[in-house]
């Protein structure tokens, strides 16, 4: 629930591909949602796109919702956008955008909070890229998430781009040649300078096509596929250890890599890992609610 002054909510859950917004009656009952969709809002690598974005997905949701421009310039708005990495970076689009009442974030926190819900717990986002967190009490800690280059450990970015070093490696005799590294090389017709060129540009969605391949020849055994399963498990619970996870608390997972973990991560995390309770838009719709409250209690 809202408080009275903010029968309307907005939240964005924006990233780098394309964005969501949600507009929810919350005095509806039940409560109303209008849900639009826009082009990619990348506040790193396109800030002044991610304006044009927003600014474009919120004039949709007026259109479509019918309310006046007084009304909805007054609605609390919470965006949840990729590339937000300090707080200078999150206020300058808020104060690009028409609303009265804007908070801007890193989108981590409403995919933190959509799978989480309410609870004391932690989560591992293990897709193309990577980030952990935990919630406790409401208050959300983050880490990781540095983007292909310092970090994503982990991800399906770093199991591609790890099981073509070991490639090269396995080429010139540093490491053992396995069934996986071999199939790897024959995709470069056994050149390895075939493989520096493709590393040269390869976006990390690129590298990450390589992750579905190294967990299955890990489940077959191959020792070069279960090494670099062991490395990212390995990092997961010292990222979970760092973010100060309690013994049987719960363990969420989201993202097309997290769950192929399970079998390399200790008991006492692989027995209480559990799918997402809802989505990065759901997280952002609560966190706008907890915004809009923020926003009521300083108005007294």
């Amino acid at each position: 629930m809202t408080d009275s002054r903010f029968p309307y909510l907005i939240a964005v859950d924006g990233g780098g591909t394309s964005c969501r917004f949600a507009l929810l009656k919350s005095g509806a009952t039940p409560p109303q949602q209008l849900v639009v969709t826009g082009g990619s809002a990348n506040v790193y690598t396109a800030p002044d796109q991610a304006v044009v974005t927003l600014s474009a997905g919120l004039a949709d949701l007026q259109r479509q919702s019918g309310l006046t421009d007084e009304v909805f310039s007054q609605i609390p708005v919470y965006a949840g956008l990729a590339g937000v990495i300090d707080r200078e970076s999150a206020a300058r689009v808020a104060e690009a955008l028409p609303q009265a009442h804007v908070r801007v974030e890193d989108d981590r926190m409403p995919a933190v909070v959509g799978a989480l819900g309410e609870e004391t717990a932690s989560l591992i986002g293990v897709g193309t890229g990577s980030f952990l967190g935990r919630q406790v009490a409401g208050q959300v800690t983050l880490i990781g998430g540095h983007g292909t280059v310092l970090g994503d450990e982990a991800s399906g970015g770093w199991l591609g781009r790890r099981v073509l070093q070991l490639t090269l490696q396995a080429a010139e005799g540093v490491e053992p040649m396995t069934p996986l590294l071999r199939s790897c090389l024959r995709d470069y017709s056994n050149e390895t300078a075939k493989i520096v060129r493709f590393a040269q540009t390869a976006r990390p969605v690129a590298f990450g096509a390589y992750a579905p391949r190294v967990a299955k020849a890990a489940a077959e055994g191959d020792a070069a596929g279960r090494r670099l399963m062991a490395e990212g498990a390995e990092y997961l619970c010292n990222g979970l250890q760092a973010l100060g996870r309690r013994p049987e608390e719960p363990v969420y997972h989201i993202g097309g890599v997290a769950a192929q973990y399970a079998a390399y991560l200790p008991a006492d995390v692989a027995d209480y890992l559990r799918g997402a309770e809802g989505s990065p838009l759901d997280g952002a719709l609560e966190l706008s609610r907890r915004f809009a409250r923020e926003i009521a209690q300083e108005a007294v």
